[in-house]
């Protein structure tokens, strides 16, 4: 694979000391998330290219950088005698920088009795290596210590319980977050709509633009299927011809990582008007994680239309989490036509947490129409929360219930949310701790923003604190666009920034399209300018209909 298309967990380590545990370590890493989502060497940049610039990128990518530290870490040197990392150019310090720099999470292994190394022992752009947990691995218990890290690595590429699944940051893959969300805020923009056909068309040929000139061909194919997704409704014929190249792009990727998600991409684009079409490319995609993710979208999109299918497709995926999710999201599809079905796959899902979420989410649909049964499914869930072990699950899982209640009952849903915050600070492990207050942030965001933004603002892992603040910000998008882009220009990290602001142009295009397109324009990244321009523009055809 490219470094460029590097997958979720970049291995660091240096070969003169650590060769054989880093390779064991990623044949265990590699067994539980899949080869292509492990990186572990730089050995395929090409002749020519700047290595430092590419390493930056491959780590850039990934959501985990595991760095594996042995006696000699620190205090390895050069033919010439130099100490490896005082030197600006050396591998494993560029590794480390490009993590640190980019928020990515940084985990050191301590192996062979390696001590982790003071602020003081290291280059100062390291510096922040000093202040990461540190996890031990020996040989003499590599099968327990490698699944402690595994478990680690899990909680950092999990979704939030409940909520489809979304990476914590944008990547260099071209990777989009809640492309459904986006869709919806598209939709959902109020005051009078702006028929600008000039304007739309002006949009939509620079965002085709840059999206055909981005290198990534996993990049270019995702960001086509956006501009497609921004012509269906007013040029078929040209939205079909761009997600036929879409898939042709996407599938001549190497990197089977990146053409996985390449392809869900372009699946989530047709399900909504060929699901066939869609299960069939969802079904092609070799990577097993990716394909559950890309079969929950195709069965979110025609759940309302035609439930059957949905469940059925909801039913074939085999990774229970996933699969939980999917029913999570045809559950509540059906509730408005079919509230007793809708309760029945609820109540089949296994998984808790995304029962807990099936459950809020019927309860909240059936509040103005049959608030005896939402009190009753709501009192129901709040009881599973409870009972659910492990207190980063329950604090998110009572926060799905706190959402809920919000329009029936606020003051009840007021001491949910204070319950689930309570709990949230109480977990012990900084990242899991981390990820449950951004949970109650989301939670509370829409009804109580000045709570939600200091929520946020406590975590103290940079990375999570600013999904929180984005979380915030996409929350009061509509409602309150000046905070939205204030928080979203808050954020250090500039793909998830970009993120945020393509939410916020989206937001804001029916009622002010004018600031639209300049939020769109002044975003740097371009994959996302490209995104956020085609969502504008799905967004006035929307108010304009």
């Amino acid at each position: 694979m490219t470094v460029a298309e590097g997958g979720g967990i970049f291995v660091s380590y240096r070969r003169q000391e650590s060769s054989h545990l880093a390779g064991r370590l990623y044949d265990r890493l590699a067994d539980r998330f899949g080869e292509a989502q492990v990186f572990i060497d730089v050995d395929t940049i090409e002749p020519g290219v700047d290595f430092a610039e590419e390493i930056f990128r491959a780590v850039a990518a990934c959501k985990v950088l595991v760095v594996v530290i042995g006696p000699n870490w620190l205090t390895a040197t050069d033919e010439r005698g130099g100490r490896r990392l005082d030197d600006p150019d050396d591998i494993v310090r560029l590794e480390i920088e490009a993590a640190l720099t980019r928020g990515v999470r940084v985990i050191p292994i301590l192996v062979e009795g390696a001590v982790m190394p003071g602020r003081q022992d290291l280059p100062e752009s390291l510096a922040g290596l000093a202040r990461r947990n540190a996890l031990f691995i020996r040989h003499e218990s590599f099968r327990y210590d490698a699944g402690r890290l595994v478990t680690a690595i899990e909680r950092v590429l999990a979704p939030a319980p409940g909520a489809a699944a979304v990476p914590s940051a944008p990547g260099a893959h071209g990777v989009r977050f809640a492309r459904n969300i986006l869709g919806e805020v598209a939709q959902k923009g109020s005051g009078p709509g702006r028929n600008d056909p000039d304007r739309a068309a002006r949009l939509l040929a620079d965002a085709e633009r840059i999206a055909r000139s981005l290198r990534g061909n996993s990049s270019k194919a995702s960001r086509l299927t956006d501009v497609a997704d921004a012509l269906a409704a007013t040029d078929p014929n040209r939205a079909a011809h761009l997600l036929a190249d879409a898939e042709r792009i996407a599938r001549s990727v190497r990197d089977k990582s990146s053409k996985a998600r390449a392809l869900s991409d372009v699946a989530d684009s047709v399900a909504a008007t060929d699901p066939d079409y869609a299960e069939r490319i969802a079904n092609s995609i070799t990577d097993e994680s990716v394909k559950a993710t890309a079969l929950t979208r195709v069965a979110a999109a025609v759940a309302a239309t035609d439930p059957d299918y949905a469940e059925r497709i909801a039913n074939s995926i085999t990774d229970e989490s996933v699969k939980a999710t999917a029913l999570s999201d045809v559950a509540a599809a059906v509730t408005a036509t079919d509230p007793d079905r809708a309760e029945r796959i609820a109540n089949s899902i296994t998984d808790e947490s995304a029962m807990v979420s099936a459950l809020s989410a019927i309860a909240k649909a059936l509040a103005a129409m049959d608030p005896d049964r939402a009190a009753r499914l709501l009192t129901n869930a709040e009881r599973i929360a409870r009972s659910i072990r492990g207190k980063f699950w329950e604090a998110s899982a009572l926060s799905d219930v706190a959402k809920a209640l919000a329009a029936m009952d606020p003051d009840r849903a007021a001491q949910l949310l204070a319950d689930a915050e309570r709990i949230a600070r109480s977990v012990r492990d900084k990242s899991s701790k981390a990820w449950a207050l951004s949970d109650v942030a989301a939670a509370v965001a829409a009804t109580d923003p000045d709570r939600a933004e200091r929520i946020a603002n406590s975590i103290t892992d940079e990375s999570v604190k600013a999904t929180a603040l984005s979380s915030v910000a996409a929350a009061v998008a509509a409602t309150d666009p000046d905070r939205a882009e204030r928080i979203a220009d808050s954020i250090t990290d500039e793909p998830l920034k970009a993120w945020v602001l393509s939410r916020v142009a989206a937001a804001v295009a029916a009622t002010d399209p004018d600031r639209a397109e300049r939020i769109a324009y002044s975003i740097t990244d371009e994959p996302w300018k490209a995104t956020a321009l085609s969502r504008v523009v799905k967004a006035l055809a929307a108010t304009s209909s």
